[in-house]
């Protein structure tokens, strides 16, 4: 509600692994999610089940939207020897 309508959003069932304390049936999971166009993930912290595959779907599709920056054109002259001082180039 607070976001922008461009942030990337995921819906995550968790605790998979008991199923038999299920509260929220997986499709009505699939159905919300379907509904708010985002992608669903039933996950275990605890099984370790869908955990990385969550963060990393999330994270491909942040960098598929993210636009790709040029690099910055500007050259700095090193050579100059400006900004650094009581440097003394002596050997030994």
């Amino acid at each position: 509600q607070h976001a922008n309508e461009d942030v990337e959003r995921m819906l995550l069932g968790n605790k998979c692994d008991m199923e038999d304390k299920r509260v929220v049936p997986k499709a009505k999971g699939e159905q919300i999610a379907r509904e708010h166009g985002i992608r669903f993930f039933e996950t275990s912290a605890k099984a370790n089940i869908n955990i990385e595959k969550a963060f990393l779907t999330l994270a491909e599709d942040i960098l598929r939207k993210t636009p790709v920056k040029e690099p910055n054109s500007e050259n700095v002259d090193i050579s100059s020897g400006g900004g650094v001082t009581g440097w003394k180039s002596k050997c030994c």
